[in-house]
């Protein structure tokens, strides 16, 4: 179901959390919140079609 690049989406993911604590204790707080909200703004549409999956799909 998540396919080869999962290892891929996770190491981005992973980087733009990691990029948005050290915006913000830099005082980027702008960017850290924007950072954060692309982070949430991915998880609800990972969650959306994790949920909407073809069960009948193989990998």
């Amino acid at each position: 179901m998540f396919g080869p690049l999962n290892g891929v989406r996770v190491a981005l993911v992973s980087a733009a959390a990691f990029a948005s604590l050290a915006a913000f204790f830099a005082g980027f707080t702008g960017a850290a919140v924007l950072l954060l909200v692309g982070i949430a703004i991915h998880g609800i549409g990972w969650l959306y079609l994790y949920n909407h999956r073809n069960s009948n799909a193989s990998d």
